[in-house]
């Protein structure tokens, strides 16, 4: 009796979530399978061919050098993002002077629009009017000034990073929250023990925070794969495919070439693949709840 009176209750609450969820993912996706099953012309006209689009991507090699460039931000993304969010959110949870100061500059990059943040970096990167060439020769380090966006050996690396410049305050404020979350009596008992800061962080701190950890890398995988802004603006998949993701191939084959049916067959295909990979993941990553 009181589990049903619970139950009327929770329901009303879960219907607008529910409905948001069909209207804004399932009724997509649905639509999007439903497209992926048909061949358009360029006069707007569809055409069922089932399964045959498919079949197409599973012998084209732009998608797989699309998929391949795709997991390469994901791993290359998560070593510049993850190492340094750590660290500057375990320094920032320390009591330091102009603490509110340093939150806000390791924020600010979020609140800026991709475009901005895409065209100032452009022009950063530029091998003779930016700023970044000049500074290595300044330094004396000649050698390394690049053609950093126009070189297929950097370009991918070059827009990682700047992706991950633009992102990373969010992924620090998380940090910092799970830090404070931290039970200071354990900390403390270990300090008292004698363990040492780099003890502390890496045998107590790491462990209790690792649900979170696996949270943030999931995340991480699932926004990464849906790599598009940032390298449609600063390089447009260029030089010679070498930043193409699965992102910028399927709008060029969906707005260039006008082929929604086999746009909607690599949607799914993505949709696909992040699940999977969200999935092998929180396997990989889940452990069985610490208990202090």
């Amino acid at each position: 009796m009181h589990k049903a009176a619970q139950r009327r209750i929770i329901i009303p609450f879960l219907i607008p979530a529910l409905a948001l969820l069909g209207v804004f993912f399932l009724y997509p996706l649905v639509k999007t399978v439903d497209l992926s099953l048909n061949e358009f012309s360029r006069t707007g006209t569809m055409r069922f061919v089932g399964l045959d689009q498919y079949r197409l991507l599973a012998g084209d090699p732009d998608f797989f050098n699309s998929l391949k460039n795709t997991f390469l931000i994901t791993l290359i993304g998560s070593g510049m993002l993850f190492p340094p969010a750590m660290a500057i959110a375990w320094a920032l949870s320390q009591r330091i002077h102009g603490e509110r100061f340093f939150r806000f500059v390791v924020f600010a990059p979020v609140v800026l629009s991709v475009a901005v943040v895409s065209l100032m970096w452009k022009f950063l990167y530029h091998p003779t009017l930016g700023l970044i060439n000049p500074a290595l020769k300044s330094m004396g380090l000649g050698a390394l000034a690049k053609t950093w966006l126009g070189d297929p050996a950097t370009a991918l690396a070059a827009v990682t990073f700047v992706s991950v410049w633009h992102g990373i305050g969010i992924w620090i404020v998380l940090l910092c929250a799970g830090f404070e979350r931290l039970p200071t009596d354990v900390l403390q008992a270990a300090r008292i023990d004698g363990a040492g800061e780099w003890r502390v962080f890496r045998s107590i701190m790491l462990p209790m925070m690792r649900d979170l950890l696996r949270m943030l890398a999931i995340l991480w995988v699932v926004q990464s794969l849906q790599s598009f802004a940032f390298v449609y603006i600063l390089t447009g998949g260029g030089p010679f495919g070498s930043t193409d993701t699965v992102g910028t191939l399927m709008y060029r084959i969906a707005f260039d070439r006008a082929d929604f049916g086999y746009a909607a067959a690599i949607g799914v295909v993505l949709v696909a693949v992040m699940l999977a990979a969200a999935k092998i993941l929180d396997k990989v990553m889940k452990r069985d709840d610490l208990q202090y």
